[in-house]
């Protein structure tokens, strides 16, 4: 044979004998090597890539740590106020009760900075507050405790830092007897009241204080104060155009946990339109609660 010929034939018996030991589990051949994949090219200044945060749990520990400085806040706040407070001296004739008074605030600088420190407390419950329940057993509570001392019934007692002994609150309005000028004794009220009318728009209903004289008399709801002109119309003033229907507008009501801000408004109308002077005025209430009841903290503001 020609030298062609027998390299074919080499060349040939090299390629089955090859096949053969593939295809009886002999080893494979070398495996080609790996190629790298090129790595993602990132943007310049990316940040390296981090799990993605819970929204709204980040939200949800803000706004927990938000209400704690809230909390924290009211806090210091009263103890500032206690640490500040005096009584006013207004004897012992005729249950004066007591004044709270801040008497080493008395330069118009320091009064503006403690006013300053009682609004800060009424715009945190007002803005915490405002949209919680009335319809509560600590609002009507509450209620109860302004109704009683609006109508000259009972009074409430001075919050305190727990060491001294409760003082009660001085009368409100035209209630509570006076020392008689002319003599030891007492004069009552200058305008004394057999029924004290009572508007309430923010709560249904409350707890009535159990006295004999005065009776107190209450319109609830949105509809509260409509329903009472209605009445005094047809029962008085439609037999007389100039009677006047007296009243205590108990509005706004805000309250956030233990802290309440209470606005009484004393009226007096005539045919529906508001008549001043005749001891109308009004004020505004900041109490705090102490297990099922309510104390008074500080008189924000008052006038009439």
């Amino acid at each position: 044979m020609g030298r062609g010929v027998w390299a074919l034939l080499s060349l040939a018996a090299a390629l089955g004998l090859s096949s053969m030991g593939y295809a009886q589990g002999a080893t494979k051949p070398p495996a080609k090597p790996a190629v790298a994949k090129p790595a993602a090219v990132k943007p310049a200044g990316a940040k390296p890539s981090a799990a993605k945060p819970d929204s709204d749990a980040v939200a949800r520990a803000f706004l927990a740590a938000e209400e704690r400085a809230d909390i924290a806040r009211l806090a210091t706040e009263r103890r500032y106020l206690l640490s500040r407070a005096d009584w006013a001296d207004l004897g012992d004739r005729c249950n004066p009760g007591s004044l709270r008074v801040f008497p080493r605030d008395e330069s118009p600088g320091a009064r503006d900075s403690l006013q300053a420190r009682i609004e800060t407390m009424e715009r945190i419950i007002v803005r915490r507050g405002a949209p919680s329940r009335l319809d509560t057993p600590e609002v009507r509570a509450l209620v109860r405790t302004v109704v009683g001392w609006e109508a000259g019934i009972d009074r409430p007692v001075w919050d305190a830092d727990g060491r001294a002994a409760p003082r009660e609150a001085i009368a409100t309005g035209l209630t509570g007897d006076v020392p008689d000028p002319n003599g030891p004794g007492c004069l009552p009220p200058a305008v004394p009241f057999d029924t004290v009318t009572f508007v309430i728009p923010g709560v249904k209903d409350m707890l009535f204080p159990r006295a004999p004289r005065p009776r107190v008399k209450g319109y609830f709801g949105p509809e509260a104060q409509a329903q009472a002109r209605s009445d005094f119309f047809t029962s008085v003033a439609r037999q007389d155009p100039t009677a006047i229907l007296r009243y205590v507008l108990v509005a706004p009501i805000v309250t956030w946990r233990d802290y309440a801000l209470v606005a009484v408004r004393r009226r007096a109308e005539v045919a529906g339109a508001v008549q001043e002077g005749d001891g109308q005025g009004g004020a505004v209430y900041l109490f705090r609660r102490v297990g099922t009841g309510w104390r008074l903290l500080v008189i924000v503001r008052s006038w009439g």
